[in-house]
């Protein structure tokens, strides 16, 4: 949203507004953030503003509501700061499921194959987070685009790298986890196995 859709500002003598300064007082990570020029602002500190820069600086919302304040400055004093919200839908973390697969010793498995996830919101899946908590060496092991990922390691898997990915079953049982992401939020990560 534009900056100047979401306040405005006057001066009673007249003067021409030559800065504002913005505030977002919501430091929640899902929650939205202002942008000046296309570069995201930090929580929690006074953002500078020219006039010049209003145009190009926008609010991006997040999931849930953000606490917002913006004052003017005429050249000569700093107006109050007023407080106003943005209110967006809470976002739904994206929730996996999957149960344990029976594999014969060294099998690959393509990984798509080993979990669901769905999304109460619709959300599209941004990415996927894979892990092995089984470190031995007759374990089997992730594969991302034919690479062997380690053990007790976040593997960060893209929806495209997702056709590529697979599990490499070993000789003993695996003890493995993955979680989706819909850009906005992290589901909880759900365990399954994969026994040999």
């Amino acid at each position: 949203m534009a900056a100047s859709t979401l306040f405005s500002a006057s001066d009673a003598d007249g003067d021409t507004i030559t800065n504002y300064q913005l505030w977002d007082s919501t430091s929640d990570p899902s929650s939205g953030h202002w942008m000046v020029g296309g570069a995201a602002q930090t929580p929690g500190v006074a953002i500078n503003v020219t006039a010049a820069q209003l145009s190009s600086t926008t609010f991006q919302s997040g999931s849930g509501s953000d606490d917002l304040w913006a004052r003017a400055y005429d050249g000569f004093a700093w107006g109050p700061w007023k407080e106003f919200h943005v209110n967006a839908p809470t976002d739904r973390a994206p929730v996996v499921t999957a149960t344990d697969t029976q594999a014969t010793p060294n099998q690959n498995v393509a990984a798509s194959s080993l979990f669901s996830v769905s999304d109460a919101d619709g959300d599209t899946i941004a990415q996927y987070q894979f892990w092995d908590s089984t470190p031995s060496a007759s374990s089997g092991h992730w594969t991302v685009g034919g690479t062997a990922q380690p053990a007790n390691t976040a593997i960060n898997v893209t929806p495209v790298q997702l056709t590529a990915a697979s599990f490499q079953a070993g000789t003993v049982p695996d003890d493995l986890w993955v979680r989706a992401s819909d850009g906005m939020q992290w589901g909880q990560w759900h365990e399954f196995h994969v026994l040999v």
